[in-house]
């Protein structure tokens, strides 16, 4: 169990706290984004996954929650779906 020196005083009031809270995860937040899957020459198209891009790493996971995993980069999860010979676009959601 975690337990707090007794002498430690709060980090400011209840609303500061919660506004550095908020910076925080604003900071560290990771990006959306899609693997979308092209069929044709612009005949159709689809969501081939979704993911979660991180500083180090993204998480990957269609929509049927077939498969999930975890990748060194969203385009290095494109590079290896693209390797069946599907045609694969990285669409970011989050700026």
């Amino acid at each position: 169990m975690f337990m707090l020196d007794p002498v430690t005083a709060p980090l400011g009031t209840q609303e500061e706290f919660h506004l550095m809270l908020v910076e925080l995860v604003n900071a560290f937040a990771p990006r959306r984004f899609a693997i979308c899957e092209e069929h044709g020459d612009r005949i159709d198209g689809r969501v081939f996954a979704w993911g979660l891009a991180f500083e180090d790493s993204a998480l990957l996971c269609d929509d049927e929650q077939a498969y999930t995993g975890r990748f060194r980069s969203p385009d290095s999860a494109v590079r290896l779906f693209a390797r069946s010979g599907r045609r694969l676009r990285l669409i970011w959601i989050d700026e």
